[in-house]
């Protein structure tokens, strides 16, 4: 019998998480931006007077934050992925700059905004990665979003996480421990890096495809964890990165920068195109492909990569549709 395939929030996590955290830290605060009903309506209701509204002034709410982490309180911030964009101005001068301690977090980044072209947010990570003090972080499920949240709440520089904003297949069983990168499964065939949903697709497609690869999250995203990755990309010569994200200003391009200039050996970059993606109202793995980053593209660009011969049709009938029970 096939395993079902548990889809939970990513969004569900950061909520639990973020109202987990503050029921004992006096000192959180949340931001809203005319979302997160869930904690709003905690800090609203049980930790009042921590619950700085402002509508939908996006820009105005990093300012805001800002001045909260000044008189020492850990502001954290929601939104929608692609309103990084209207607020990146005050991200950059009234909290990166100062490396003031606020954590954003956004959610519907990647393929899966219901709001076409405006709401799909596939080019958050250059902008992010760009800011210096920045971390930025990219769960690939429910479990390590907590991790994540748990993670950045302890850390005194600014942090940005992306979410998917509808629910994923989980990869994990229970809530990790945090690591910036960790080796999901072990292979000799080639070492596929990916972050965020893409980890479920590798895993798929190691599956499905009979790969052999070596499968590693890299859910932190900046700083890289260079050692950690050259050491992993070397244990095989042959590297495929797969993210949900813009193929420029990605982990695509931040790997391959870095072994280029390290460890060179060839890269395969599945990600989504140079383009405003719209909405695709179909089932999780046709959207997936109709942005050539499925587990099918994955196992293409392997077949690619080392020479193998095997096509999709021979290995279809290996497919459980599922993976997970990692910790």
């Amino acid at each position: 019998m096939e395993d079902k395939i548990e889809l939970k929030k990513m969004r569900e996590a950061y909520a639990d998480t973020v109202i987990e955290l503050a029921k004992t830290d006096p000192n959180i605060v949340f931001v809203s931006v005319d979302c997160g009903s869930h904690e709003r309506e905690f800090f609203k209701q049980e930790a009042k007077g921590r619950l700085i509204e402002v509508g939908i002034a996006e820009a105005n709410s990093a300012v805001v934050a800002a001045g909260m982490a000044v008189e020492g309180f850990k502001p954290h911030v929601l939104n929608f992925a692609y309103l990084i964009e209207r607020m990146y101005n005050q991200i950059s001068q009234s909290i990166a700059q100062d490396s003031y301690n606020v954590k954003i977090a956004a959610y519907y980044a990647g393929v899966w905004g219901i709001g076409g072209r405006s709401h799909n947010c596939i080019i958050d990570l250059p902008m992010m990665r760009a800011l210096p003090n920045f971390s930025v972080f990219a769960p690939a499920d429910y479990w390590e979003t907590k991790a994540i949240v748990k993670h950045t709440n302890k850390m005194t520089t600014p942090t940005y996480m992306r979410m998917s904003g509808v629910p994923t297949p989980t990869v994990y069983k229970e809530e990790p421990v945090f690591q910036p990168l960790r080796v999901m499964e072990k292979g000799d065939s080639c070492t596929i890096f990916c972050h965020g949903t893409m980890v479920h697709e590798a895993l798929l497609a190691n599956k499905v495809g009979n790969l052999n690869a070596n499968v590693v999250n890299v859910s932190q995203i900046k700083p890289l964890p260079a050692e950690l990755i050259i050491e992993e990309a070397r244990k095989t010569g042959k590297v495929i990165i797969a993210e949900e994200h813009s193929v420029i200003g990605g982990l695509g391009e931040a790997i391959s920068t870095l072994l280029s200039q390290n460890e060179p050996m060839p890269i395969k970059i599945i990600a989504v195109a140079d383009m405003y993606p719209l909405s695709v109202l179909f089932e999780e793995p046709d959207v997936y492909k109709y942005y050539g980053i499925s587990h099918e593209d994955i196992i293409n660009a392997f077949n690619k990569l080392t020479g193998n011969s095997k096509t999709i049709d021979e290995t279809k009938n290996n497919s459980t549709n599922q993976v997970g029970g990692w910790k």
